[in-house]
């Protein structure tokens, strides 16, 4: 395992939380600009309506692919929790990201890799509080394996830990390090 100087991991901590507010502000952003397109398409020709009630919102490109979709998951979809929230595709019609609630109690804002190998989640950067208030922060590799993960927990204070597969895949060297101490950890990759 490579040794990481301390101050080579608070400079790469400080360049994820830089790229992860512009992502935050431009997810913000994003459906600002959407609830403002709508409006202002809606009171075209006088129409004046003091409420809107629809189950989805899809904002499509040109070629006609879903790019943004504002709503609940359609029943029966494949997630470990049903989401309800802003969900963004690329121009594949790809989920790439999204900021939403879950039927869990959880909240998240999440960017996805493009592609991954069969098995591999997507998943690479995620921000999320679950239903009882524990905060995590993580960042993952281009295998799923988590690379950073920052838990806030109120039972427990919160941790850092950094990551770093073995050679095989098979095991992760972590090390976690808290306001009690730090540890150093072998734990299953798969």
């Amino acid at each position: 395992m490579t040794s990481v100087s301390p101050e080579a991991v608070d400079v790469r901590l400080t360049q994820l939380e830089r790229s992860l507010r512009r992502a935050r502000w431009g997810m913000v952003g994003l459906l600002l600009l959407m609830v403002a397109m709508f409006l202002a398409w809606y009171g075209v020709g006088g129409i004046v309506q003091r409420e809107v009630r629809v189950h989805r919102i899809y904002a499509v490109d040109d070629a006609g692919t879903v790019r943004v979709r504002i709503g609940e998951d359609p029943a029966g979809g494949n997630r470990k929790s049903r989401v309800a929230g802003l969900v963004v595709y690329d121009t594949t019609g790809i989920e790439r990201g999204g900021m939403a609630t879950m039927a869990n109690g959880s909240v998240a804002i999440g960017l996805d890799a493009q592609h991954s190998e069969k098995g591999v989640p997507r998943d690479r950067i995620g921000m999320m509080v679950d239903g009882k208030g524990n905060t995590m922060f993580i960042l993952e590799d281009g295998q799923g394996a988590p690379v950073v993960t920052a838990k806030g927990a109120a039972a427990n204070g919160g941790a850092l830990q950094v990551s770093e597969a073995t050679p095989d895949g098979k095991q992760l060297q972590v090390r976690t390090l808290g306001v009690h101490g730090d540890a150093q950890s072998t734990e299953s990759g798969e």
